[in-house]
């Protein structure tokens, strides 16, 4: 389970020499590794973030209506720091920052036997001054073998020079 470094033949990295040099990569596109998550992981984050102990039942004991080895939607963006490392690298010392999402939408389920990759777009860098580089990314969740991807996400990210 995790990345999936077989096949990494349509994986595409976006890297600068400098986070200074992030506005040359605005419109480019990356393609991270597949990922498949790891059922132990899965339930570490259920357990963390309680949400195996709803307050209330949502059906028959154990039946959340969606059906087995579902990847909740949280645990999924969760994944977007982790995954992003992979194709988008500075060669200079640096901390990118989560910044916040704008838009998500959880467009389709994605299971535990899914393998899954994100795919986006850099659609803008804002120079932050002494902060460093705002960075907007259009990001989804591609699930192999599926048109419709599990997420579609704005994510903006925060580069700032290394102390």
């Amino acid at each position: 389970m995790g990345i999936d470094v077989t096949d990494t033949s349509e994986v595409v990295i976006l890297t600068v020499p400098h986070p200074n040099d992030l506005p040359k990569v605005v419109g480019r596109s990356f393609t991270t590794p597949w990922f498949t998550m790891d059922e132990d992981r899965s339930a570490q984050f259920e357990f963390a973030t309680y949400l195996d102990s709803y307050p209330h039942s949502y059906g028959s004991e154990g039946d959340d209506g969606y059906g087995e080895g579902l990847v909740e939607g949280f645990h999924l963006l969760g994944m977007l720091d982790y995954l992003l490392n992979h194709v988008l690298v500075s060669q200079t010392p640096c901390t990118p920052w989560n910044y916040g999402l704008d838009h998500v939408r959880f467009v389709s389920v994605i299971r535990l036997s899914d393998r899954f990759r994100i795919t986006g777009t850099v659609r803008e860098v804002i120079d932050r001054g002494e902060q460093g580089h705002l960075v907007v990314l259009d990001l989804a969740g591609e699930v192999q073998g599926r048109e419709k991807p599990g997420f579609v996400a704005t994510q903006r990210v925060l580069w700032t020079p290394a102390p």
